[in-house]
């Protein structure tokens, strides 16, 4: 019957414990320098300030300059007063819920539509035309022609205040949909 042969192979290496040993050595001396150095730094401080007091006295009498107050009053822009003022008037209405009611003066001459989406394809407009009619909007579409082709637009509108463009698009929104606001002047 043969042996086996269960001898390791003898390694040519140095022992775990000596690479140990080695390594805490060296990393005992690096620190015993940086504490050294440190101390010597320190030793200086010491000595640098025993022999000058008025030194020592000037950064505690040197407070920070806030200069940023002076800069602003400098940097202040006048603006001029706009052209158009906008009135809103807030009034009652005695009608059926007593509610108050808010009229906008903003341009009288103008209106708010919003542009949902522009096709290519009619079909497609008018399928949309009909999904945002579902939704109790004042919806159409428009057809128009440039050098890409007729696009078809699908309207929403006409507005006279933005209070009630902010609630179609909101309703827009619900349908993913990003709309354009659009103002165009008012017909008669």
């Amino acid at each position: 019957m043969a042996r086996r042969n269960t001898r390791r192979p003898q390694s040519s290496g140095k022992p775990a414990w000596v690479w140990f040993v080695l390594g805490n050595f060296v990393g005992g001396f690096a620190v015993f320098i940086f504490l050294l150095s440190d101390l010597k730094t320190e030793k200086t401080k010491v000595t640098g300030t025993g022999k000058s007091a008025p030194q020592a006295q000037a950064p505690a009498e040197a407070k920070p300059k806030f200069d940023f107050y002076k800069l602003l009053e400098e940097s202040e822009v006048k603006v001029a007063p706009p052209k158009n003022q906008q009135v809103r008037v807030r009034e009652t209405d005695n009608g059926a819920g007593n509610k108050p009611a808010e009229k906008e003066e903003a341009q009288p001459d103008l209106v708010y539509i919003l542009q949902a989406a522009s096709f290519r394809d009619k079909e497609e407009a008018e399928r949309l035309r009909a999904q945002l009619m579902l939704a109790n909007l004042d919806v159409k579409v428009e057809s128009a022609t440039d050098s890409r082709g007729t696009w078809h637009r699908v309207l929403v509108g006409p507005y006279t205040n933005r209070s009630k463009v902010a609630k179609a698009r909101s309703i827009l929104a619900e349908h993913r949909l990003m709309p354009l606001v659009l103002k165009r002047p008012a017909q008669g």
